[in-house]
C-alpha cells in the first residue's frame, strides 16, 4: 500500500518513551517499512521538528539528525504546489480540517495514496483511511 506518514508517528520515533510504547511504535514503524511504499511532504517534516522541540524538548539539531539517519533513506518526500493547495481549499470547507491536515489528505489524493499512517482521528472526518498502533 502507498502510504502517507504523518508527523505524530516521527515524533514518537523521535522521542523518548517508555521501552514497552517505544517498542510497539518502532515494530508498527519496521512494519509499515517493510510491507508499504511511504511518502510525506514538507509541512510533516516541518511538524516533526517543532513539535519535538516545543512538546518534547528535542532540539532541532537532533531531531534533523534523526529525520536524515531514519526517515529520509525510507521515505519519499513529496512536493507541494498550487494543485494541493486548491484541493485543501475544498477539503477544509467540506470537512473542517485543519490547513495543515488538509494538504497532507490533497497529497494523498494528489499521488493516489492510499492511507494515512498518523494517531490523529481528525483525517476521520475526511473519510481517509488512517492506520495506527493496534
Amino acid at each position: 500500500m502507498r502510504i502517507l506518514v504523518d508527523a505524530s508517528l516521527l515524533i514518537y520515533l523521535n522521542a523518548r518513551m517508555p521501552d514497552d510504547e517505544a517498542r510497539r511504535v518502532e515494530d508498527f514503524w519496521l512494519n509499515l517499512l517493510r510491507d508499504h511504499v511511504l511518502y510525506t511532504n514538507i509541512i510533516v517534516l516541518d511538524e516533526t521538528i517543532y513539535v519535538s522541540k516545543k512538546k518534547y524538548g528535542i532540539g532541532y539539531g537532533e531531531t534533523i539528525e534523526f529525520l536524515d539517519r531514519a526517515v529520509l533513506p525510507h521515505v519519499d518526500i513529496l512536493s507541494l504546489g498550487i494543485e494541493e493547495y486548491l484541493e485543501a481549499r475544498k477539503i477544509m470547507a467540506r470537512y473542517g480540517l485543519k490547513p495543515s491536515d488538509a494538504l497532507h489528505v490533497a497529497t494523498m489524493i494528489r499521488h493516489g495514496l492510499q492511507a494515512i499512517a498518523s494517531e490523529d482521528g481528525d483525517f476521520d472526518k475526511a473519510y481517509v483511511k488512517r492506520i495506527w498502533l493496534e
